[in-house]
């Protein structure tokens, strides 16, 4: 019955792997940073503060004029005695235009930073998470696979040696009792392993139960790298901070252009007039400037100002803050790594090494007629336990590596 339970589970880690998409962990990172609805939603957002940059370039719209004077009547436009058409241009200071443009490129090299780039950086991190998690779940099956195999030819070997007189008939439902647990285990794990497999299959924008195929291994590569390294690279390239750094910037711009709106814009018009007179009628031209003083603006003016440099104040401080987080982050993430990092030393030195040492003298035993059966299960259930927990060793490192990358603004090498 067992073995029936046991090709089932191992057809549900193996479904549909023939046409299933083929990943390596980089080649998934590509994939979803091209299509994940986060990304492309924050490349959309950088889009649009993009195009408030061509907005904040454009220079005012010429205003039109057509006059007639000397009508003799409201309708009556054909018997003009002067008419003039023409166009008002204004032009501004041009440190107005200067400032504002800069503003907006501040802003949207901002956006760029802490919208897209930490999209992409966040996402890069859980998809190479969720790629390991199936890995752990995968090796989790193997080994939970292991044990339904052990605990069916411990069954076997139990049912031969009851017949044979050396054992009780309690053995031998202990052994049935312990097939099925272990069956009962790999049908939860297949289940951990679908889930997790549906968890990087909604990252790559993928329906969650289509087929996928990933490769690699969790391996363990510790890091050397010291702890102000690690804070001064977050420094240069993180993106919320440097995007931080822009929004200053802006604000800067911002209360430039509130200072240029003090001085004045001028207002160029050219006009064609017709005239005519009792006895002849003549074209001209006719040439206007004209300055545009904020004379009666000084109130307004000196709240805008101050607004503005409270803005860029409020700006500075929030990436003061950005700057204690990323240190709070790093310092965190850091001690996250050697610490995982130490379990999986002693899982490879000690802990991996005894547990299979135990097991092999009690199955010896056992074979031998010198050990219980009880004695034999306890030993396979520390193995397979030490296994899995190595493995959610490996996992955790790796997890707590994906994230020192995130917090420190990229991969590490």
């Amino acid at each position: 019955m067992y073995r029936y339970v046991l090709l089932a589970i191992l057809g549900l880690g193996t479904i549909d792997q023939t046409n299933a998409l083929q990943l390596t962990r980089e080649a998934a990172v590509e994939l979803a940073l091209e299509q994940n609805p986060e990304v492309v939603a924050a490349q959309q957002i950088w889009a649009g503060s993009r195009a408030r940059v061509t907005q904040a370039r454009a220079i005012p719209d010429p205003e039109l004029q057509l006059e007639f004077e000397e009508l003799p009547g409201v309708t009556r436009t054909g018997d003009f005695g002067e008419r003039s058409y023409g166009a008002t241009q204004i032009i501004e200071f041009p440190l107005k235009w200067r400032q504002r443009s800069r503003a907006a490129v501040h802003v949207a090299q901002a956006t760029r930073l802490a919208v897209l780039e930490m999209a992409r950086l966040d996402i890069r991190s859980r998809v190479k998470t969720a790629y390991d998690r199936v890995l752990f779940e995968k090796t989790r099956l193997d080994y939970v696979t292991q044990h339904v195999q052990l605990a069916q030819n411990f069954l076997k070997k139990a049912q031969q040696r009851l017949e044979a007189g050396d054992v009780p008939r309690l053995e031998v439902l202990r052994a049935e009792v312990e097939a099925g647990r272990a069956a009962i285990r790999a049908v939860e794990v297949s289940n951990d392993l679908s889930v997790a497999r549906a968890e990087l299959n909604t990252l790559l924008a993928r329906p969650a139960q289509a087929p996928l195929a990933i490769h690699g291994d969790l391996d363990y590569r510790p890091i050397v790298v010291k702890l102000d390294s690690l804070e001064e690279l977050a420094i240069k390239r993180r993106p919320d901070f440097l995007g931080a750094d822009r929004v200053v910037e802006s604000r800067r711009a911002t209360h430039g252009l509130v200072r240029a709106a003090l001085m004045p814009d001028l207002a160029l018009g050219v006009f064609r007039q017709n005239i005519r007179g009792p006895e002849s009628e003549g074209n001209f031209w006719r040439l206007s400037l004209a300055l545009d003083f904020p004379l009666w603006g000084a109130a307004q003016q000196r709240g805008q100002l101050a607004e503005a440099m409270a803005g860029v104040r409020q700006a500075r401080a929030e990436k003061d803050g950005i700057r204690d987080l990323i240190m709070l982050q790093i310092e965190s993430a850091f001690g996250e790594v050697q610490t995982s990092g130490k379990q999986v030393e002693l899982f490879q030195e000690r802990i991996l090494r005894e547990a299979n040492r135990t097991f092999e003298v009690a199955n010896r035993s056992y074979t031998e007629g010198k050990a219980t059966y009880l004695e034999l299960l306890e030993a396979q259930q520390a193995l397979i336990e030490v296994r899995e927990d190595y493995a959610s060793a490996l996992f955790g490192y790796r997890s707590a590596l994906y994230r020192l990358e995130w917090v420190s603004g990229g991969p590490l090498r």
